[in-house]
């Protein structure tokens, strides 16, 4: 006896009339939007937060600028300096853009919302932001105690290569949680 899983016609949801192809051009849209303040900006606040951070560690350090990028120049415990230049790849910024548009990718074929979408994609932003701070402070307290020496070392341990675990579990995340919701509707 053969049996048919054939679903029974049921009302669309209006996210299923919209078109796939929509949802991606909006939020690329959302994407371009959200991107436009950090890359003009986010190296300037990154800077100020990092400055912010050390300072209540009572670590000198001083501000200036380099060909339109922010420099921080660290007093280190051995009375030499390290001058970092605040560059896109530095700050984050590669980073958050590579996962951005493969995340945006990832989710254009799920049928859910858009706007579920947008938020995860929002909230992805976010996560390589924080990463991006946490993991230049790392590597400039890293320095400061053991000599500037060490700061392409640590940059290159807390870099992007560790990029890949807030990546992977922000992804890990969104796709699972659309993806149940969407096999939770198709067996119902």
């Amino acid at each position: 006896m053969e049996e048919s899983y054939a679903h029974p016609s049921s009302k669309r949801s209006p996210y299923q009339t919209k078109s796939r192809t929509h949802h991606l051009i909006i939020a690329f849209a959302v994407l371009i939007l959200s991107f436009a303040p950090l890359w003009y900006g986010f190296q300037y606040f990154l800077t100020e937060a990092v400055k912010w951070l050390l300072s209540l560690s009572q670590i000198s350090v001083a501000e200036s600028s380099n060909a339109g990028a922010p420099l921080l120049v660290v007093k280190l415990l051995d009375g030499s300096q390290l001058s970092l230049a605040m560059t896109w790849q530095r700050c984050g910024l590669m980073s958050i853009t590579i996962f951005s548009l493969l995340l945006l990718f990832l989710l254009q074929p799920l049928g859910t919302s858009l706007w579920r979408k947008i938020a995860w994609l929002e909230f992805g932003l976010l996560m390589g932001l924080t990463w991006s701070l946490v993991r230049l402070s790392l590597a400039v307290l890293i320095s400061y105690h053991f000599g500037a020496g060490l700061m392409t070392v640590a940059d290159f341990l807390t870099g992007p290569s560790t990029d890949i675990f807030w990546a992977v579990s922000t992804w890990s995340l969104a796709l699972s949680t659309m993806a149940s919701k969407n096999a939770r509707r198709l067996n119902a």
